[in-house]
């Protein structure tokens, strides 16, 4: 094989180990906040962090969707991600979100880890949903760490997103 090319295989393989260390790196995170503090110390902290994290990368897609002309619409979001999702391989199954495999094997041994789990995709979603659309909210409906065999999403229109109300934004509370 030329140096200079790798298989498929070797790169998805190589995303989602990525993904799987990021996924430990915020199980870890969690971790030591929660037995440092409580658990909803914790599930605050974490809130407001994936929020703001959320944030940021929303506003990077909006500068991508100017340069590139693309509407700030739901349809837009996967396109305009910084998700390599390459690693996103649906012949895993049930583990095709490197996070959520990685974040179940958490789980079996750290139940109380699930909500966290959770929380880090749906305040994900649903925020830059919200911030790069400025007109559209975002509920999952289906959500492999909640044991379900796959994840399943919707986007939909909000007034209350349209007024500047963000779902997780720790300031609208």
């Amino acid at each position: 094989m030329d140096e200079k090319t790798v298989s498929k295989e070797r790169a998805v393989a190589e995303v989602r180990n990525m993904a799987f260390q990021f996924a430990d790196l915020y199980f870890a995170f969690v971790k030591i906040i929660r037995d440092r503090y409580s658990e909803e110390e914790a599930f605050d902290i974490a809130q407001r962090v994936l929020y703001m994290r959320a944030v940021e990368r929303a506003e990077k897609m909006i500068r991508k969707a100017e340069e590139e002309g693309a509407e700030r619409i739901p349809e837009n979001i996967n396109r305009l991600s910084d998700v390599s999702y390459l690693g996103w391989d649906s012949s895993f199954g049930k583990e095709t979100c490197p996070y959520g495999a990685q974040w179940n094997r958490r789980i079996e041994d750290s139940p109380w880890f699930r909500r966290f789990a959770s929380l880090y995709c749906d305040v994900t979603d649903t925020t830059i949903a919200e911030v790069f659309t400025a007109d559209s909210s975002h509920k999952l409906h289906r959500n492999v760490v909640l044991g379900d065999g796959s994840c399943e999403r919707t986007y939909f229109p909000s007034e209350e997103v349209r007024n500047g109300k963000r779902t997780y934004d720790p300031d609208n509370k």
